[in-house]
Order: structure tokens, then sequence, then C-alpha cells
């Protein structure tokens, strides 16, 4: 029986799209694609995600790589990338309302920087959790195995119990390892979700 539902956040909770961002901040698709691969090609994003680096930190750290034009550009986007880019998704939040009503417990397990826990006004949804894994406060990202044991372990879970939602594929195959159910949201349909949460038993 699932009594745990376990959230991922950008593209879940919240609209995460880099390359639509990155195009509306630099228009010129050459210019996209060579910040797109700086910035997500050479690992630099998922330093932030570690609690490596912040914002300021990639930015001074991918504009090494990058010629000056575009510097002023990409600060502007990093800095203002919660405010502007990442707004939460309402429908999302509604379903995590109505799991708590009928008795399920919530978590989430998300890459992301530190940051998050400035957020929890403008991502309401995080209020509601009964329990947060950061991968910042543990140097670790998904799609590696170690940070759902720490879930699991942190929070007493059975991972037979527990019902994963994220849209990478890799992160959900990830936790189908270590025995948590998982369902891939790359769709971005919550009756698609929904229905896939009746299947197993989950009531919404």
């Amino acid at each position: 029986m699932i009594k745990n539902i376990i959230f991922d956040m950008g593209g879940v909770l919240i609209d995460f799209d880099p390359h639509r961002s990155l195009v509306n901040a630099f228009q010129n698709e050459e210019d996209v694609r060579l910040v797109e691969d700086i910035l997500f090609g050479k690992g630099i994003w998922e330093r932030l995600n570690t609690g490596e680096l912040d914002f300021v930190g990639i930015c001074e750290e991918s504009c090494r790589f990058l010629p000056e034009r575009l510097h002023k550009k990409l600060y502007t986007l990093l800095t203002g990338w919660w405010d502007n880019e990442m707004p939460a998704f309402p429908d999302m939040y509604d379903l995590i309302v109505l799991l708590k009503e009928n008795g399920y417990r919530v978590f989430l397990c998300s890459n992301t920087p530190d940051e998050i826990y400035k957020r929890f006004d403008c991502i309401p949804a995080l209020k509601l959790m009964d329990g947060i894994i950061a991968s910042c406060d543990y140097g670790i990202n998904k799609p590696d195995t170690r940070i759902y044991d720490i879930l699991l372990k942190k929070y007493s879970l059975l991972p037979e119990e527990c019902y994963f939602i994220d849209d990478m594929r890799q992160n959900t195959d990830a936790a189908l390892s270590v025995g948590i159910n998982a369902h891939c949201y790359y769709h971005k349909n919550i009756d698609i979700l929904r229905e896939d949460m009746r299947n197993v038993g989950i009531r919404v």
C-alpha cells in the first residue's frame, strides 16, 4: 500500500524550462546554444545543486568560457531565475492538498540549491511537505541512488510504500532500482498522473 508521495520540484511543483529561459534572454540561436552548452554541458549547473556554487558563482564560472558581450545578460538571467523563470503550478498544489486530506505523507526530493529555503512563500506546496531532501544539503544529485537512500532512512520510509514523481526518466529509473514506485512526469499532464496514481491505489 502506498503511504508516501515523493515529489521532485523543477518540472513538477514549479515550471522549469532552461532552454525556454535562455531563448527569452539571448534570442540569438547561436548564443543560446553556446550558453546552454557551457551552463549545462560542463557540469556547472550540477555544482549549483550540490551546494558548491551559488547563482553568482555559476555565472562567474560560466563567464570564463563566454564572450564578454554575453556576461551581463547571463548575470541578469541567473540572479533573477527564481523570481522570473519558475512559477509554481497551481494544479500540483491542489493535488498535494488532496493527498494530505486523504492521509498521505508528502515529501520533496529535489536537485536544488539552498535558495529553496527562501522560497516557501512563492512555492506554497513546500509548506505542505512532511520532509525535504535537497541535494545541496548532501552534495549528491539525482539520479545517484544514495539520495533516495538518505530520504528513506531519514524519514523511516519503506520503498514499497512510496510513490515518486519526477519529470526526468533517469531519476525515476533510479528510484525504481531501489524499490520505490515511480512515475515519470515528462508529459506535464496532471490527468495522466492522477490516473496512474489511482491505478496503484492512491486516492486522488
